[in-house]
């Protein structure tokens, strides 16, 4: 998710920079972005598993969070069948964006 971000800005930052700008205008920071991961283990969507972490921000921010530099409710982990549903449908999603079908520039990064 944060790569996606990243490179758009700097896609952005090009292209006004060709286009004249003196310099970068567009910024995008880790503190201040959440990120989210599924990473699936088997095959099956009935007995596969997956881990699924969120966190926010991806930089520990201390001004904001002082005890552990995150927002514990925007933080979590778990492991579980669900998140291996999440990567299959996220799988489909990436792959119907991939080939430009209709409407894929709805599908969020």
């Amino acid at each position: 998710m944060p790569s996606a971000i990243i490179g758009k800005t700097v896609a952005r930052n090009i292209v006004g920079m060709t286009g004249g700008a003196p310099g970068p205008r567009h910024t995008a920071s880790l503190a201040e972005m959440g990120a989210a991961c599924v990473a699936s283990a088997g095959a099956n969507p009935f007995t596969g598993t997956a881990a699924s972490i969120t966190m926010y921000p991806v930089v520990p921010d201390y001004d904001r969070f002082p005890q552990y530099g995150r927002d514990l409710d925007s933080t979590s982990g778990e492991v579980g069948l669900a998140g291996h549903w999440i990567k299959i449908l996220l799988h489909q999603l990436f792959l119907y964006k991939a080939q430009l079908r209709p409407l894929w520039s709805l599908i969020p990064e």
